[in-house]
């Protein structure tokens, strides 16, 4: 049986202090205006074209707010309606008074399913940390298929979505919140088929193409640096769902190709080749004098940007891989540069989701002390090598995509060893203070 906090007085400050900062984080992120697009109806549960990002982070939202209740010892009832009637009042605020927000039902459930995790966590946080050498077992493998999940979903969502429908290819067309390329666009092309301003003659070889990886060709004289989003090349389908997209933004070249990811209501992936566009054009004809010739290709297990100038080739190749999903649930729309600041937050991303399975497979093995140490360690490190194994061989490679490469596997060890460093330190002081009581 699960076992509530304690209603200790120091439990119940702490309860008190996350309670308030969980509201003042909820009224901070919820009541300034937005400029995102509004939605076609305010009584859907995943809404608009980024509503698994609004699932997520709403729910995220509410989770330190139930913490501090749970903490506090509220009652599950009275704490889940007081959750449900603050998320119901900001979004009929959001709806009357704030631009930009939208309000619906969705974000309401939301918001109380976040709320009820976070008060599950507060009211059984004892249980989560001292937990029982069973329960911390059973944590632990509940922890690892959350983990394989989460792996599953972040691996599918960067696999192509190509639909069959009729495309139609945009040529630096002024589209609704885009900036404009002010550039003039010299060829456009995927692989052998040149991009028209227009519907494609045969959509069905456009997408064979693209789900085979096939390279986007163009080349631009450019008007130096926009201070947007700019589409250079872009395709879309009847229903105006973006296939492919290369683009100015900045002085930077991005590219992007449907995935997944948007099919979950994700942010999809955008990769990024910088500083590749001029500051500055000549004044009489508002164009730069050097043209850039650029190739962009997308496949599961990379994506590869190459410009070339006169004076300069840029070439870069970033590998995909599911460690990465943290950039399609940011509030903004992240670009994909394979630089080492990735590569850190992508250590970070895996290792923290694998803190507390290593912390309850250490507390776990404590069932199994009588039998023989070594052989029990011999055979309980062959099952974490085999959970990582999955998660970053197996699961990636279902999908297409390579498996993780060593920082990967790094952080992982990482997180796991860390984990169990810290129960075997909690472990020590507990018998400490049992000795000493």
């Amino acid at each position: 049986m699960l076992t509530t906090v304690a209603s200790a007085p120091h439990v119940r400050r702490l309860g008190l202090a996350i309670t308030i900062a969980g509201f003042a984080g909820i009224l901070l992120a919820t009541l300034f205006p937005d400029s995102d697009s509004p939605i076609a109806s305010h009584f859907c549960l995943i809404c608009g074209s980024r509503g698994g990002v609004d699932a997520v982070l709403n729910i995220i939202l509410f989770v330190p707010l139930g913490i501090g209740l749970g903490l506090l010892g509220a009652r599950a009832r009275l704490a889940l309606s007081a959750m449900c009637v603050l998320s119901a009042l900001i979004e009929t605020t959001q709806f009357f008074f704030i631009a930009g927000r939208d309000a619906t039902i969705g974000d309401v459930v939301m918001n109380t399913l976040g709320g009820a995790l976070g008060l599950v966590i507060g009211r059984h946080a004892f249980t989560l940390l001292r937990p029982s050498s069973r329960i911390a077992l059973l944590l632990s493998v509940g922890g690892s298929i959350v983990w394989l999940a989460i792996q599953t979903v972040s691996a599918s969502g960067f696999s192509p979505a190509i639909p069959s429908s009729e495309y139609y290819g945009e040529i630096a067309r002024q589209l609704g919140h885009f900036e404009q390329f002010r550039g003039r666009v010299l060829h456009a092309s995927i692989a052998d088929v040149p991009v028209p301003d227009t519907r494609f003659a045969d959509s069905r070889k456009v997408r064979e193409l693209l789900d085979h990886g096939a390279t986007v060709t163009t080349t631009v004289l450019p008007a130096g640096r926009t201070h947007d989003i700019a589409p250079i090349v872009r395709v879309a389908d009847a229903r105006q769902r973006e296939i492919v997209l290369l683009a100015q933004d900045g002085d930077k070249l991005i590219f992007g190709v449907r995935t997944r990811a948007v099919v979950l209501g994700f942010r999809p992936p955008i990769f990024a080749l910088s500083d590749l566009f001029p500051a500055v054009a000549r004044r009489d004809i508002g164009l730069t004098t050097d043209t850039i010739a650029m190739r962009a290709s997308y496949s599961t297990r990379e994506a590869r940007l190459n410009a070339q100038t006169a004076r300069v080739t840029r070439d870069r190749r970033i590998a995909t891989r599911a460690s990465l999903a943290w950039t399609m649930v940011l509030p903004f729309q992240w670009h994909i540069e394979g630089t080492s600041a990735e590569l850190l937050v992508s250590g970070i991303w895996i290792a923290w989701m694998l803190i507390p399975i290593g912390y309850w497979g250490e507390v776990g093995t404590r069932l199994f002390r009588g039998a023989d140490t070594a052989r029990t360690r011999v055979i309980l490190v062959s099952i974490a090598v085999a959970l990582l194994y999955v998660g970053l061989v197996v699961v990636p490679l279902a999908f297409g995509l390579s498996p993780a490469p060593p920082s990967d596997w790094l952080a992982a060890v990482i997180g796991t060893l860390l984990g169990a460093a810290i129960a075997t330190r909690v472990a020590e002081r507990d018998a400490v203070r049992g000795s000493t009581a």
